[in-house]
């Protein structure tokens, strides 16, 4: 195992589905998926793209099982920022907003597994 599989989901695990840019689409039956649009609810496995920014992984979009990406290349043409694919688990446990505040609503990444990551280029 690399320090990579193992760091990053411990980072992510329970983080808000939300990131910052959605403070509203953490709570139960928000989370979307980016393709089809499907709700997305407590127990889902899903696909989570995910930014590394200055606080922090944040997800950026959901995958359903049915959408479920084979890599980061099928869903981002953005490069010069650390991203990662992992598959997770949404669940239930309630969790914090963005703004600091804890909502018992909150669905949570959980079970994360590494499916791809790729790293800014720093030399």
């Amino acid at each position: 195992m690399t320090e990579e599989s193992t760091a990053l989901p411990r980072a992510v695990t329970g983080l808000p589905a939300s990131g910052d840019t959605l403070p509203a689409a953490y709570r139960q039956d928000r989370v979307r998926c980016a393709r089809c649009a499907t709700a997305l609810r407590a127990g889902d496995r899903v696909s989570v793209l995910l930014r590394d920014g200055t606080d922090g992984w944040r997800p950026v979009s959901f995958r359903c099982p049915d959408h479920a990406p084979d890599g980061l290349a099928s869903l981002t043409s953005v490069h010069g920022d650390d991203q990662a694919l992992v598959a997770a688990t949404l669940e239930p446990t309630g969790g914090h907003t963005p703004t600091g505040q804890f909502d018992p609503d909150a669905l949570t990444l959980g079970g994360v597994e590494v499916v791809e990551t790729a790293r800014e280029d720093r030399s």
